[in-house]
């Protein structure tokens, strides 16, 4: 028995708003980005989707201020401002470029040198310390080698998941990722995406996360954007997915007894939900996306 419930509408606070911001790469001439407007909704899981030189990644590292020079504003929540006006980079995590592998060091080695950018004091890699717990807690969770283990030692899967412990490793309350699952076997990237869905919400965490995987995306982004040729074609809540639905959002549930209509409507309001209508679930991400993108 398959039931799809809509939802109201609800409210939409901004983590960070991009307003018509135009980026042209040196010596290029096209726009990587043109007139690009969109607004981060905090606590979101946010997926940026499109083809190949959609200019997904341009915006990532404009984000992280690794371009400086384009027309438009970014407005970014004051948290996690610094005294220019773009992200604090010891308040965020990212994931764009791969950086170096430092072959020498072992992953403990490693993760140490990176957390030393953010003042987590001399103590936080003690034995019981907060950030030497969690660096076990993540590895345990994505079942990496030995902590004492070289880098160099390390498949090109296990480097990546690496990486993903070193975003989350300072308990940033925001996270950039460029196609974060890449090189990953399919239980290792649904381990990443619920360890990710986990710091979302326990955190009230925003990801901002470029993927060309839209069955992922459908299953853990909260909102997206479809840009192509630097521009957004579309932007919304994720049909399927969140804690914050829209007035147009339809959720699908599976039953394997027959249940009647009234026994569904009590259930929800004793929730504390109250659905506008009941009814056949909308279009996937995909489906969306496939519509836009020929």
């Amino acid at each position: 028995m398959r039931i799809g419930i809509a939802m109201g509408e609800a409210a939409y606070r901004p983590l960070l708003k991009i307003d018509n911001v135009t980026f042209r790469y040196p010596k290029s001439s096209q726009d990587a980005l043109s007139n690009l407007s969109l607004c981060i909704p905090q606590g979101s899981l946010f997926a940026l989707i499109g083809p190949n030189g959609a200019g997904k990644t341009t915006m990532l590292r404009l984000l992280c201020g690794r371009m400086r020079r384009f027309e438009g504003s970014i407005d970014i929540e004051e948290s996690l401002r610094n005294s220019a006006g773009f992200l604090d980079s010891k308040k965020y995590g990212v994931l764009l470029e791969n950086p170096g592998v430092y072959s020498k060091l072992t992953i403990e080695e490693y993760l140490k040198f990176f957390t030393g950018f953010y003042d987590l004091g001399d103590g936080a890699w003690l034995e019981g310390g907060s950030v030497y717990e969690r660096c076990e807690k993540f590895a345990e969770r994505l079942k990496l080698p030995s902590l004492d283990t070289r880098m160099d030692a390390l498949s090109l899967g296990n480097r990546q998941k690496v990486q993903i412990v070193r975003a989350l490793l300072h308990n940033p309350k925001l996270l950039i990722l460029d196609e974060p699952v890449a090189n990953l076997d399919p239980i290792s990237r649904e381990s990443v995406w619920k360890l990710i869905d986990e710091w979302r919400r326990e955190l009230s965490g925003t990801a901002i996360v470029s993927s060309h995987v839209l069955a992922e995306m459908d299953k853990w982004a909260t909102d997206y954007a479809i840009i192509d040729r630097g521009q957004v074609l579309k932007f919304g809540k994720n049909p399927g997915v969140g804690e914050i639905a829209t007035s147009s959002t339809h959720f699908e549930l599976l039953f394997e007894n027959s249940v009647a209509r009234e026994q569904i409507e009590s259930a929800l309001k004793n929730a504390g939900l109250v659905p506008s209508q009941i009814t056949a679930k909308g279009d996937s991400l995909a489906d969306i996306y496939r519509s836009i993108i020929q």
